[in-house]
């Protein structure tokens, strides 16, 4: 029987698929309600302290509200507190599949994760590699949308953003998503490219705001680069599953997220970056040796809970964007 696993971050979801469910991303259901907001209430009301991830309250609650049969709770490579989360969710009565990112993506080890989640959903690893050149023409025109924001900027923003973030499980249906993807190239092929506008890279988690994307446009500037949601479109051309985890940076060190930045944000000719950072997350602390290391104007920008940028915020972004070149 089919159903409908959540995922607490970007995993091998061709093995699940592979295995007969659907992949559901519980950061996009959390970020997508109306509601999101009263889902973080919820959480705290049940107990988890507001110097918490907001990220983790609002998928404790989306899992909550009975939208999955059962959760991927990612151990290593992503959130530290995800295992307590998995933990309270195990007690209240949710399957919990684990699922662990090697330290380094050196291909014997990512090979035997992949293998232990294969083995944990019933089935065998060759069957998801099938999925993955399945998949392959998606994943092709997930690349192609990412050129046209940055080489021909016709893409605006928030489009950039949504598409690639998307991309963590396809909207649980990737054929569906795949058709929708296709056709909104073809109109967008069609326009007209922005001819004048600051080039931005947007670097570190997706943001928990609503409406920086648009605040980004409206100041003559374009996202060219969105890191992490680049890299759940699996951008590389790959020979197999195992390498396509190995070459995925966000569960491993910082160097491995480096060369990838350093590379993405020349080849892209940005102007500057703007260095996303969730209130309570340790990855806040990799953003000092990120202003160190990128060669590009940086701006730090934190949130917390969803909604609209602050009005300092909103007054640091502009400046900052009004500086670039």
């Amino acid at each position: 029987m089919s159903k409908r696993i959540g995922i607490t971050t970007t995993v091998p979801h061709e093995i699940i698929f592979a295995a007969g469910h659907r992949a559901v991303d519980l950061n996009n259901v959390f970020v997508e309600d109306e509601q999101a907001p009263a889902l973080l209430d919820q959480a705290e009301r049940e107990g988890f302290p507001p110097n918490i991830c907001a990220w983790i309250k609002g998928i404790y609650a989306a899992v909550k509200r009975g939208r999955v049969d059962a959760v991927v709770a990612v151990l290593t490579g992503d959130c530290s507190n995800t295992r307590a989360l998995a933990e309270v969710l195990a007690h209240q009565g949710v399957p919990i599949i684990p699922f662990s990112y090697p330290a380094s993506p050196e291909p014997a080890l990512v090979e035997a994760a992949l293998e232990d989640f294969a083995h944990r959903l019933g089935v065998e690893l060759s069957a998801a590699e099938a999925v993955r050149r399945q998949w392959r023409p998606l994943r092709r025109h997930l690349v192609e949308l990412d050129r046209l924001a940055w080489e021909e900027n016709k893409i605006s923003s928030r489009e950039l953003h949504t598409w690639l973030v998307s991309a963590s499980d396809f909207g649980g249906d990737p054929a569906g998503f795949a058709a929708r993807l296709q056709e909104f190239l073809q109109e967008a092929n069609k326009r007209r490219g922005a001819v004048r506008h600051r080039r931005l890279a947007l670097l570190g988690v997706p943001p928990i705001f609503t409406d920086l994307f648009e605040i980004v446009d409206q100041h003559e500037a374009r996202l060219i680069f969105t890191e992490v949601p680049r890299q759940f479109a699996m951008p590389y051309q790959c020979t197999d599953l195992v390498e396509q985890f190995c070459r995925y940076t966000y569960p491993y060190d910082l160097a491995h997220r480096l060369v990838d930045l350093d590379g993405e944000i020349a080849r892209r000719r940005a102007n500057g970056a703007v260095n996303y950072l969730q209130a309570f997350c340790h990855r806040q602390i990799e953003a000092v040796v990120l202003r160190d290391q990128l060669r590009v104007p940086m701006l730090a920008l934190e949130g917390d809970r969803p909604g609209p940028l602050s009005g300092q915020g909103l007054t640091r972004l502009e400046a900052f964007l009004e500086m670039l070149p």
